[in-house]
């Protein structure tokens, strides 16, 4: 104990004390690790990515439903030459662009008149398409495809189809400008208007990142 008659040295080691202290505190402050960021989505779309062969087609224009006929003969071909099929394979459509009108429902083809917005006829009238030509419901002989091209068969093998947002919301402008109603109307309708089974994304150029970063291959499908 320091004497009580000489505060002096007690009061020197209080005051090293104090700033042994704070110095601690300030290292201790730096060392603290930066509050975590929150954890980044986990799409269950991209959870059931797990094939060995992984494979996303970009499929950024309609082309008369090129893109559909494409993915029937990846499938085919894995199949065919590897005897490997789906979950082994996984296969992805990602849809924006001009090729938006492919996972769009009937009822909006009608009301909106995609057929004639995008260039798409009907191949038995000639005419701009009234119904969507690429499912099930609407195939026809000499028809743009054929039934295992159409979006639900290709479903069914396993095939995986996105649709942009962004691409939607161009979409949306694109049938405002034609006079088709008001953006906040036409832009619900597309996104409520989706066929079953299609995943809304936020961007493409994101999703593209995140299969990217899973080795999934990319192919520009047109």
């Amino acid at each position: 104990m320091f004497p009580t008659d000489d505060p002096s040295p007690r009061r020197r080691f209080l005051a090293r004390l104090s700033a042994a202290a704070v110095a601690f505190s300030g290292l201790h402050a730096v060392a603290q690790p930066a509050v975590a960021h929150a954890a980044e989505p986990e799409e269950a779309w991209l959870r059931a990515l797990t094939g060995k062969h992984k494979t996303a087609f970009d499929v950024e224009t309609h082309k008369n439903g090129t893109a559909l006929t494409q993915a029937k003969n990846l499938l085919d071909a894995w199949k065919t030459e590897y005897r490997l099929e789906p979950p082994t394979v996984n296969l992805v459509l990602a849809v924006r662009g001009t090729g938006i009108p492919i996972v769009l429902n009937d009822a909006l083809w009608a009301k909106y008149k995609l057929g004639e917005q995008y260039g798409i006829n009907d191949p038995a009238t000639k005419a701009p398409a009234l119904r969507n030509p690429f499912i099930a419901a609407n195939v026809q002989p000499q028809g743009l495809v054929s039934a295992e091209q159409t979006v639900e068969f290709l479903q069914g093998r396993g095939v995986k189809f996105l649709a942009c947002r962004n691409t939607i919301a161009g979409a949306t402008r694109k049938l405002v400008a034609a006079g088709m109603g008001n953006a906040t109307d036409v832009r619900a309708a597309l996104e409520g208007g989706v066929l079953p089974g299609v995943t809304i994304v936020p961007a493409m150029v994101l999703a593209f990142t995140q299969m990217h970063e899973r080795g999934v291959a990319y192919v520009f499908a047109g």
